[in-house]
């Protein structure tokens, strides 16, 4: 096997283990939380600050979602919220300092073209959600969920990567921790003030045997078509040790975005 084609096959392995590694990851797993000095915002709406760790004490001051609080110390004590055991937190919310549940803040806020949106998430049965929570203008907001299919995973924020007629574009990044866990994740775009989940893809690699990997390639993107997204699904499969990727296909489209959603296009 040349030189070139070997390093390609590796670089695709190592992306399993090391994408994002530096940064720290959102996850639905009742041990993952908020760090002592974290500033976090509220997911929560008319959110009771307590003067202790439970349900059943003193109200401080009621809050209202998108607030600004700084995490203290996380408590022992928990509490279920939308079928995820939460933790409280000790915050303190422009100087008062109380007891918030873990669930009522969010896991992060992300701004596209001052529209702001909260993140938070749920489980039902063994099923794992992300919730998006949208500002209105009069701060009220509007709630999307979708479904996860990995429980650890980056929110990074693209920008428009080229495209027309959109705001902004994120990505939900999943940590494939390692080779063989799904990875790839979930697009989500703006338009007209509105997040819409444009597509799932997903990569996964399972060093030496088989690997699945599908990507967008935007315009923005080394290769990429002005106006157009590609779209490359590229598998491979060995039979044995010596024949790395001994059986491979790769399919390719050009995909446009309109009337809220992605069509092929016209050729």
């Amino acid at each position: 096997m040349k030189a070139k084609q070997m390093l390609s096959i590796l670089t695709i392995l190592t992306i399993c283990l090391f994408a994002n590694a530096q940064e720290k990851p959102h996850c639905i797993y009742e041990d993952c939380g908020f760090d002592p000095g974290q500033i976090v915002y509220l997911f929560g709406d008319h959110v009771q600050l307590r003067e202790a760790p439970t349900t059943e004490s003193k109200v401080l001051k009621t809050l209202a979602i998108g607030g600004r609080v700084i995490v203290h110390e996380k408590h022992e004590n928990s509490w279920r919220y939308k079928g995820v055991d939460h933790h409280f937190y000790k915050v303190d919310y422009k100087g008062i300092k109380g007891y918030v549940l873990g669930g009522l803040l969010a896991l992060e806020r992300k701004t596209i073209n001052n529209v702001v949106h909260l993140f938070g998430r749920a489980k039902n049965n063994d099923e794992d959600y992300l919730l998006i929570r949208t500002l209105q203008e009069d701060r009220s907001f509007k709630e999307k969920s979708t479904r996860l299919h990995n429980g650890q995973f980056y929110l990074t924020d693209l920008g428009t990567k080229g495209l027309p007629n959109i705001e902004g574009a994120l990505l939900v990044d999943y940590l494939a921790e390692a080779c063989g866990a799904e990875g790839g994740g979930i697009y989500l775009f703006q338009q007209e003030g509105e997040l819409h989940q444009v597509a799932r893809i997903s990569q996964v690699s399972d060093a030496g045997a088989y690997y699945f990997w599908e990507e967008f390639i935007f315009p923005e993107d080394a290769h990429g078509v002005a106006g157009k997204i590609r779209y490359k699904k590229e598998v491979g499969e060995s039979y044995d040790e010596n024949a790395l990727w001994k059986k491979k296909s790769i399919e390719t489209k050009e995909l446009v975005w309109a009337n809220k959603g992605l069509k092929l296009a016209k050729q």
